[in-house]
């Protein structure tokens, strides 16, 4: 008998999951498959992509335009993580990572919010912002490849903030204490920054996911990355 959705222990506290099943490029809605059933608008030209292997779907972003995915913070109240636990994961394949690329952002540098990148050299950076000052978490380089796909995932718990990939805690450069961010009236964007222009993500996202008031520990990260793998062809 297979288990439903809501019965998966791993979906518990989702609060977001773009798995990109839509299926239709021209659609300009990508759809949450999570209980909060948010919307994500499509800007730009990102369209679903099907990988050759596993018939799996991911998003194609262009960096020339540049493509992103956007929703007003209003329409997406759980995901304004200000003082709660919270944790990520994604799948990313990026094409090139010049000049630094946004995964995902909700706020402005140092003013208020947070966001997450993958710096030029490969590295991972979270980045919490409290009017004026700012925290960063920052993965050691090489951990992000090009032109291959990687799960990239992140847990809060009070200060600690811990960065994942493929399933392992990585090693640090820099770890601040993750004090709490301020509240923030950005959009929620998945692809650039808050000016929509900068830090543009180039090639594939595939599903990507959030948790509010949960911390995933290391053995999620590990089965997400165990049981999800082979449909990316890694």
């Amino acid at each position: 008998m297979s288990v439903g959705y809501d019965n998966l222990d791993i979906n518990h506290n989702m609060v977001l999951d773009l798995a990109f099943r839509d299926g239709v490029a021209a659609s300009t809605i990508v759809r949450d498959e999570s209980k909060s059933r948010y919307a994500f608008t499509k800007t730009g030209l990102p369209a679903p992509y099907t990988l050759p292997g596993s018939g799996l779907q991911v998003m194609d972003f262009t960096l020339a335009t540049p493509d992103f995915l956007e929703a007003a913070i209003a329409a997406v109240p759980n995901l304004d993580f200000t003082s709660e636990d919270f944790s990520y994961a994604g799948w990313l394949d990026p094409s090139n990572l010049a000049g630094d690329c946004i995964v995902f952002c909700h706020g402005q540098a140092i003013v208020d919010g947070f966001y997450m990148r993958i710096l030029a050299n490969g590295s991972v950076n979270f980045e919490s912002n409290q009017a004026a000052a700012a925290q960063h978490v920052i993965s050691t380089a090489g951990d992000v490849a090009i032109n291959t796909h990687q799960l990239v995932g992140i847990s809060r718990s009070g200060v600690l903030l811990q960065i994942f990939v493929n399933g392992v805690e990585v090693i640090y450069t820099t770890q601040d204490d993750i004090v709490d961010p301020l509240t923030s009236a950005e959009k929620f964007l998945f692809g650039v920054y808050r000016d929509e222009v900068t830090d543009a993500w180039g090639q594939y996202m595939g599903r990507q996911r959030l948790w509010l008031n949960r911390q995933l520990s290391v053995s999620d990260h590990r089965f997400i990355w165990e049981t999800e793998r082979n449909k990316y062809g890694v």
